[in-house]
């Protein structure tokens, strides 16, 4: 009876230590920003990443440097390539499954009050 107890008490305390997949997210994202952002990435710097539990939508928020900090730029091009890169990328995987929103926000670095282009995926764009 005793080992009975333990092993409940076992399964019960292993079942509430689980987080939920939006609070997962939420918590590496919070994590990935506090570690490594900014972060440098060619002509890009990754200021921050968020996640919405409420909505499900993981957000980033990226600088336009250099070259590509202009008004010119083919943002259908850009478009396009963020969704190749969810469909193929795995790291995804399990948030494409959940059908997860990908919101990106792209500013200019030398004025950023300056939004050079937004763009909000949902299931309907990377399915």
């Amino acid at each position: 009876m005793r080992k009975l107890l333990c092993m409940m008490a076992l399964a019960l305390g292993l079942l509430s230590c689980q987080e939920s997949l939006e609070k997962q997210a939420e918590r590496q994202a919070r994590k990935f920003t506090m570690e490594r952002c900014p972060m440098k990435l060619d002509y890009l710097i990754l200021d921050s990443m968020t996640f919405d539990v409420s909505t499900r939508t993981l957000q980033r928020y990226y600088r336009l440097t250099g070259a590509a900090d202009h008004d010119s730029l083919d943002f259908t091009l850009l478009r396009n390539a963020l969704i190749k890169e969810l469909r193929n990328e795995p790291t995804y995987r399990v948030y494409r499954e959940k059908e997860f929103n990908f919101y990106y926000e792209y500013r200019s670095d030398n004025c950023p009050d300056i939004v050079r282009f937004t763009a909000m995926l949902t299931k309907d764009d990377y399915r």
